[in-house]
């Protein structure tokens, strides 16, 4: 029972495939009882539950292309918001999903940072937790080599047991102790096999870990020289999109596909931003495209715009809208309690606008 420890951490990891952006979706109960869904693993947790996201390949594309007719020749949008929808993209990097959108018909897409690539606290903290997994690895390896000691230990006192019998003189007393000897030996070849299981089990485990450890390591080490990311259409193209800027203060980022022509989504004004005014988040939750969930604007300061429209893992980079089908805001994380269904959070397109203005005239 003693892998119960080293099996959870796995799992973590396991489940997780180490993935760090927008994939990097963890949903815990923390000592508070509060449901907390972060894109940063804990160690302070054991029921951390990890969302995967699904794979769509439909192949992709060369030279120029009009996205826009594309995309409206196959589903004549017939609202505002369904509109909003053709504009929106899933993006994958080498370690994850997210969402973003198209901001200008040059096929310029903005999106979260943490969408691209792996923050340097990010790498920090997950450092930090390899370290400890380390050590579990170490300790679990250590418990199983001192049981196979005892095992062998065991074995020799068996084998000298055995022998004593082999020497006895009296036939009753011999009989009655090659009885108990048996016992002893069907005794420990049972615990020698449940030693074997555990230990292949562990194995396996064991290398598993290191292959998902040496492959974030590789990814986390590399990631910030990424400059190309797959963008997936509405329809499931897959269109290749170069890192145009990555913000140094906010998290927003942003691309742009080359040779191309796209639909965008019409900027909304900061000053339309009202409290109880309806808004769409548009993404990717979970991996699944073209996913919208309908809210209001709960609150709104400079830093973010706050909504009760649901925001799932992999809405991230996705647009917040009106119901004029305008962007006020990039979807950008939530927070869940276990009361009530919680609060996502948008940072308002206008920071966006103004941080990217010289690649957006």
């Amino acid at each position: 029972m003693f892998l119960k420890p080293f099996l959870i951490l796995l799992l973590f990891f396991f489940l997780s495939g180490l993935h760090y952006a927008q994939a990097e979706f963890y949903r815990y109960t923390d000592k508070n009882g509060n449901i907390v869904i972060t894109d940063s693993p804990t160690t302070e947790a054991e029921d951390i539950k990890v969302i995967h996201y699904g794979k769509k390949r439909t192949g992709g594309t060369s030279g120029f292309i009009d996205i826009e007719r594309q995309l409206y020749g196959k589903y004549n949008p017939a609202t505002d918001v369904e509109r909003a929808t053709l504009s929106t993209v899933m993006i994958r990097s080498s370690f994850g999903y997210g969402s973003g959108f198209f901001i200008s018909d040059t096929c310029h897409i903005l999106t979260n940072k943490h969408v691209l690539r792996i923050s340097e606290e990010q790498i920090k903290k997950t450092d930090e937790t390899l370290e400890r997994m380390d050590q579990a690895v170490k300790n679990h390896s250590d418990f199983l080599e001192a049981d196979e000691n005892r095992l062998r230990k065991a074995k020799e006192w068996l084998d000298g047991y055995l022998h004593s019998i082999k020497l006895m003189h009296d036939r009753d007393a011999q009989a009655l102790a090659m009885e108990d000897y048996k016992l002893r030996l069907t005794q420990h070849k049972s615990y020698e096999e449940k030693i074997r299981v555990r230990r292949d089990e562990f194995e396996a485990q064991k290398q598993k870990y290191e292959e998902k450890r040496d492959a974030y390591i590789t990814k986390a080490r590399t990631s910030h020289h990424d400059r190309s990311f797959t963008v997936i259409l509405k329809d499931g193209t897959e269109i290749e999109a170069d890192l145009v800027s990555v913000s140094k203060n906010e998290d927003l980022a942003l691309l742009k596909i080359v040779s191309c022509s796209s639909p965008s989504i019409p900027f909304g004004v900061k000053s339309r931003i009202i409290q109880g005014m309806r808004v769409y988040a548009i993404g990717s939750p979970v991996g699944i495209t073209d996913s919208m969930s309908a809210g209001i604007v709960s609150g709104y300061n400079n830093d973010y715009i706050r909504t009760d429209a649901k925001i799932y893992p992999g809405n991230s980079g996705g647009p917040l809208i009106t119901a004029g089908g305008e962007a006020i805001g990039i979807n950008t994380m939530k927070a869940v309690t276990h009361k009530f269904e919680g609060i996502g959070f948008a940072i308002p397109l206008s920071k966006a606008l103004h941080e990217f203005r010289s690649y957006l005239k």
